[in-house]
């Protein structure tokens, strides 16, 4: 039997009398049913005193037939012996008007006032689901993480270390230029690529490899810009070096002037004091004057030295990185001249008329 729109059920009967187990439930009255049906004749008019309760020792009603009202103190069986007294019950129970079907009873919709109000809100007592995230998405993550993870996290050492085998931090050039240079130039392991090499060039034909001159003349003009370029940008690197190097000389030249003032001012307070300490006994107050500014003094010019002398250090360590720059500079210059000789060709010698053989640079 359908009830409220809801599917068919089967009846979970008892294995005593064949009636459900729920018989004895809280009784339900559906918004979709009338509640003065009598109850429908079936196998639910047979006795119920044997049927097991959920609490146990609850009393069970009989159902009236066909009658709406519910029962008021109707004494019942509790268990068929007559050796117990029966006792009213009062608890006004209404038995469900078309029997129980098997279930308990679900809790109606709530009504729009309760539906606005936050206290009728039903508290959540399932988790949420996460939604999946998009294929795509999700392997672009893995993706992300697997080449985080590959990136290499050592650090090159520096080329120049100062007095003290320090290595010598610096900017962006102080280990050499990025287009020239040892690092940036690929050594190959063996042989094998100069001997393929001239083996393709024999199987070529003289506009195959007229061609392939082209493509590599275009590309030696791309790479000579890039390395002008980087030229530029090396030497801006190197103005910004020699810049922060004259800022660090004007601190250490206010340092040096302060340490000066502060050397004076500690002198007279050393006079003052000496004079008071001759006539201690008379102007003893006047000595502790004295006594105090010269501790002050001594402070302030500790305090000034310390600056001066850290500011020396900074120069010194700064000195180091433009005369590491300096040099480095000088160096790709002049890798950087031969490089860009290389890529423009074999100029002829106008004397012999001979072609004036490359540096060998770049084989």
């Amino acid at each position: 039997m359908e009830i409220g729109g809801r599917p068919p059920l089967e009846h979970n009967r008892s294995s005593l009398s064949g009636n459900t187990v729920y018989y004895d439930a809280l009784p339900y009255v559906h918004m979709a049913q009338n509640p003065d049906l009598p109850i429908a004749n079936g196998k639910e008019q047979t006795n119920l005193n044997r049927e097991p309760t959920v609490t146990g020792g609850t009393t069970i009603l009989k159902p009236r037939l066909g009658s709406s009202s519910p029962p008021s103190k109707e004494i019942v069986d509790d268990d068929g012996d007559p050796e117990y007294a029966d006792e009213p019950d009062h608890d006004h129970i209404t038995a469900h008007p078309n029997g129980s079907e098997g279930w308990l009873p679900a809790t109606d919709l709530p009504t729009p006032d309760r539906v606005m109000s936050p206290s009728s809100q039903p508290a959540r007592s399932g988790s949420v689901l996460k939604k999946r995230r998009n294929g795509s998405i999700a392997s672009g993550v893995e993706r992300s993480r697997s080449t985080r993870s590959m990136v290499s996290t050592h650090s090159r050492r520096s080329m120049f270390t100062d007095a003290e085998g320090r290595p010598v931090n610096g900017s962006t050039f102080i280990n050499g230029a990025g287009t020239t240079g040892p690092s940036a130039t690929a050594v190959p392991i063996d042989d094998s690529l100069l001997k393929r090499m001239e083996t393709a060039d024999s199987a070529l034909t003289g506009k195959q490899k007229k061609k392939i001159g082209k493509v590599e003349a275009k590309e030696g003009k791309r790479l000579s810009k890039v390395i002008r370029q980087e030229s530029k940008v090396e030497k801006q690197s190197l103005e910004v070096a020699i810049r922060e190097l004259s800022e660090l000389q004007k601190l250490q030249q206010a340092a040096v002037k302060r340490e000066s003032k502060a050397h004076t001012a500690h002198t007279k307070a050393l006079a003052a004091f000496q004079k008071a300490e001759e006539v201690y006994l008379a102007a003893r107050s006047k000595y502790e004057i004295a006594q105090a500014a010269m501790q002050v003094e001594g402070e302030i010019l500790e305090i000034a030295r310390n600056n001066a002398r850290t500011a020396t250090e900074s120069m010194q360590e700064k000195g180091t990185e433009v005369d590491a720059l300096r040099t480095i500079f000088g160096l790709d210059e002049r890798e950087r001249a031969v490089a860009l000789t290389d890529l423009k060709g074999k100029p002829k010698e106008k004397a012999t008329g001979k072609e004036r053989k490359g540096s060998g640079f770049w084989r």
